[in-house]
């Protein structure tokens, strides 16, 4: 299964840190580990979205629904690529961090904050009653163990 932490949304303050580059990391690490791993033949495509913006903006920047896109074709005429984007089989969430303890920490610090929220996230998850395959209690399993591979600390 492809699984990606896909464009966080990072307060302005972000890019004088090494988060995006963390984050990328850890990106990375998470697409092998989940690479020959399969939970149903509905979700193809595991998509996380991470919000973490200073309080001034926490009220603009809400953690959309989660969605499951069986087959669909988006047009996106007017930018740069492909005209058409074609999403099978993509289950995509979102989820915030709490900026007072993210934004100061450092990397085994933002491990152990990402991994904490993202199980909680997990735990409490309704996925759409379209993918009720899904294997949701193994899922958590592996991405507990993921966690634990890349080091954090529960």
């Amino acid at each position: 299964m492809k699984i990606t932490i896909s464009n966080p949304i990072f307060s302005v303050e972000f890019q004088k840190t090494t988060k995006l580059i963390d984050l990328n990391e850890l990106d990375r690490k998470m697409q092998e580990f989940f690479l020959d791993e399969s939970y149903s033949n509905d979700v193809e495509e595991y998509f996380i979205g991470l919000i973490c913006v200073s309080p001034g903006f926490d009220e603009f920047f809400k953690p959309k629904r989660p969605k499951y896109y069986d087959d669909k074709i988006l047009k996106a005429r007017g930018l740069p690529g492909p005209e058409d984007i074609h999403l099978k089989n993509r289950f995509s969430c979102e989820l915030k961090l709490d900026y007072a303890t993210f934004f100061p920490s450092n990397k085994e610090e933002g491990y152990n904050i990402i991994a904490k929220s993202l199980l909680e996230f997990l735990e409490t998850l309704k996925y759409p009653s379209v993918i009720k395959t899904f294997d949701k209690k193994k899922f958590n399993e592996d991405m507990k163990n993921f966690f634990i591979q890349v080091g954090c600390i529960f």
